[in-house]
C-alpha cells in the first residue's frame, strides 16, 4: 500500500508510457499496474523518472566498489531513514553479495558492526555523513586509501541517491511487499 493513488494508465502522457515500457523490460508491474518502490511517485514526471532510474541503475551495478559494499551502504542509508522498503530490498542483497549477516544485524540494531575492515569503513563513512554531514580528514584519508577518490565519490553518490529513494518511500508511505517484514514502525 501507499498514499499514492493507483496508477491511471490511460491518463499517462506519451513520455510516461515510453518510460514505463522501458522500465517494464526489466521488471514486472504489480497486479494493480503499479511499479512499486519509489518508481510510482517518480513516474508523475517522466523526465524525473528517466534521470533517477538511470542514475540508480548505474550506481547499483556499475561502480568501482564491490557490490556487497554498495548494498551495505544502501542498507545503512535505509536504516538511517527508517525506510522499510529500502531495508527489505537491500539488506538481504548485502548478505547475498558477501556481507556477513551479523554486520547487517548490527546495522539494523543501530550498532557499529564488527566485520571485515571494509565493512566497518563503509559504515563509518556512511554513518558519519548521515549524522554530521561532514567527513573528518582521517576518515576521508582512510576511505581514499581503501577505495580511491573515485570509490569515495561513488559511495557519496550511492548514499545521496538512496537518501532520495528513502525520502520518497517515506513521504508516500510505500509499504513492503506482502510476506516481507517492516522493521521500522511508524505512528498513525
Amino acid at each position: 500500500m501507499t498514499r499514492q493513488s493507483p496508477p491511471n494508465l490511460a491518463a499517462l502522457t506519451p513520455e510516461q508510457v515510453a518510460e514505463r515500457n522501458t522500465f517494464l523490460q526489466s521488471r514486472q508491474a504489480r497486479a494493480d499496474g503499479s511499479l512499486g518502490g519509489p518508481f510510482d511517485p517518480w513516474m508523475t514526471n517522466a523526465e524525473l523518472f528517466h534521470r533517477l532510474t538511470g542514475l540508480g541503475g548505474m550506481l547499483w551495478t556499475r561502480t568501482s566498489l564491490d557490490r556487497g559494499l554498495v548494498e551495505l551502504a544502501i542498507s545503512i542509508t535505509g536504516r538511517f531513514w527508517e525506510a522499510n522498503v529500502e531495508w527489505a530490498a537491500h539488506a538481504p542483497r548485502a548478505i547475498e553479495f558477501g556481507v556477513a549477516a551479523g554486520v547487517v544485524d548490527d546495522v539494523l540494531a543501530g550498532r557499529r558492526p564488527k566485520g571485515r575492515p571494509e565493512d566497518e569503513l563503509v559504515y563509518d563513512v556512511c554513518q558519519t555523513m548521515h549524522e554530521t554531514h561532514a567527513l573528518p580528514r582521517p576518515l576521508y584519508d582512510a576511505a581514499v586509501a581503501r577505495f580511491g577518490e573515485r570509490g569515495l565519490a561513488e559511495l557519496m553518490a550511492v548514499i545521496g541517491y538512496y537518501t532520495l529513494v528513502s525520502m520518497t518511500l517515506n513521504a508516500f508511505e510505500v509499504e513492503v511487499a506482502p510476506g516481507q517484514t517492516a522493521p521500522f514502525q511508524r505512528g498513525p
